[in-house]
């Protein structure tokens, strides 16, 4: 079974396998938990401001200890980080059962904890899958990957809106624990040697280090700016695209979950095209162009209450995001397996996240002050503009991991 340029299906691959169905089942518990929490929040407090501390708890967490959980990813053991972490976030989610319309704070404290090991989780993620695959396999690997990612969005997206409107945030606690338990528990049977790569530099600091390491490598370098760039605009989007299906399409949480989990349709289809074409694209490639029709389909989405708004119309616009936003991915982490030294990919990963989480943290800190006193529809419009100029810096300034140009 090889693809028709003659190299191996990573799906052949136990290991890969493994990796794959513990994303999958992340990825919709993750999504579950995404949707609920910010419906519950906006529903029960009316404020724009209440959601985005959500947001702002998360992204905070995450840029302090994107770096340091890389840093940890290099040293520790692969497959041990990810069980560990697993299982602490099966705990952390637990204070959500104490979360009502009167006492909100716990949720803050959940998506702070879940995001600060979320940045060991990640990293590592991203660090294995050159453990369980071949060099050459690695588009076609983080493509399948993507597409399971979006399969779990399909899943956990729906179910995380109609669960919350059914019965609050406890039946989302026993879900998305569920999920964490299982996937480590799936990681237990991962046989590739996931043990750190040494440099032999006993007393390196790991930090300082890594970021040497990304400010050397020119791909490196551009792509985690650029990528915080276009973050700025994802994190002004978690906040609008509550308030935008809430007050504008007039929607209580279930189809707000069937809007956003529609993205996964096209990421489904975007994945395998790129899949089938992984030795024909140049991952940077991949990535401007992913960034600039995001920017499009953005414009298309926020501006269609013009027309309409019936809520299958929405479903389908989302949907047609789900092809650029895969195609952002599998080109970002692409870059990052093959452009990366192999003893430092996780620091690597872990600054990008933080590079990201800075990103997502000043979108929505920005959108949090201007959604009360700034018209909704300029909002989402820059948020769309953000996306556009994001993707021609990329195409333009983004190099090929040789140094050439895309």
């Amino acid at each position: 079974m090889t693809l028709q340029h003659g190299r191996t299906e990573p799906w052949r691959r136990r290991d890969f396998r493994i990796a794959g169905a513990a994303g999958l089942i992340n990825n919709t518990g993750a999504w579950v938990l995404l949707v609920a929490l910010p419906v519950y929040v906006f529903v029960e407090t009316g404020s724009g401001r209440a959601t985005a501390l959500l947001f702002v708890a998360q992204v905070v967490a995450g840029g302090v200890m994107g770096p340091i959980g890389g840093a940890l990813v290099d040293r520790w053991d692969l497959r041990l980080s990810l069980i560990a972490t697993n299982l602490a976030q099966a705990v952390a989610i637990l204070p959500l059962l104490g979360v009502t319309p009167d006492r909100i704070w716990p949720a803050y404290v959940v998506m702070a904890l879940q995001s600060t090991l979320r940045q060991i989780n990640d990293p590592a993620n991203v660090a294995l899958l050159p453990r369980v695959v071949e060099a050459d396999e690695l588009t076609a690997a983080n493509a399948a990957l993507s597409g399971g990612e979006s399969t779990g969005r399909l899943l956990g997206a729906p179910l995380g809106g109609i669960l919350v409107a059914w019965g609050g945030l406890n039946p989302v606690v026993i879900v998305d624990g569920l999920s964490f338990f299982l996937v480590a528990l799936a990681l237990l049977f991962l046989s590739a040697d996931t043990s750190p790569r040494s440099t032999g530099k006993k007393n390196e600091k790991m930090v300082r280090e890594g970021i040497k390491i990304v400010r050397s490598h020119p791909p490196l370098l551009a792509l985690l700016s650029i990528n915080a760039l276009s973050q700025v605009a994802q994190g002004g989007f978690v906040i609008l695209f509550v308030a935008f299906v809430v007050e504008t399409l007039g929607d209580d949480g279930v189809g707000l979950g069937f809007i956003r989990g529609a993205m996964a349709l096209g990421a489904l289809l975007g994945a395998a095209i790129i899949a089938r074409l992984s030795n024909k694209v140049e991952s940077t490639r991949l990535f401007g162009a992913g960034l600039l029709g995001l920017g499009a389909t953005s414009l298309l989405f926020w501006n269609a209450p013009a027309l309409t708004t019936t809520l299958w119309v929405y479903v389908l616009l989302f949907s047609l995001s789900g092809l650029p936003g895969s195609a952002i991915s599998v080109g970002l982490f692409t870059t990052f397996q093959v452009t990366s030294p192999p003893h430092a990919l996780g620091r690597v990963a872990g600054i990008g996240y933080a590079a990201g989480a800075i990103g997502v943290a000043t979108g929505s800190i920005l959108t949090s002050l201007l959604i009360d006193s700034v018209s909704l529809r300029v909002l989402v419009n820059m948020e769309a503009f953000i996306h556009l100029a994001a993707g021609f810096l990329a195409l333009f300034f983004v190099r090929s991991p040789d140094g050439s140009s895309p």
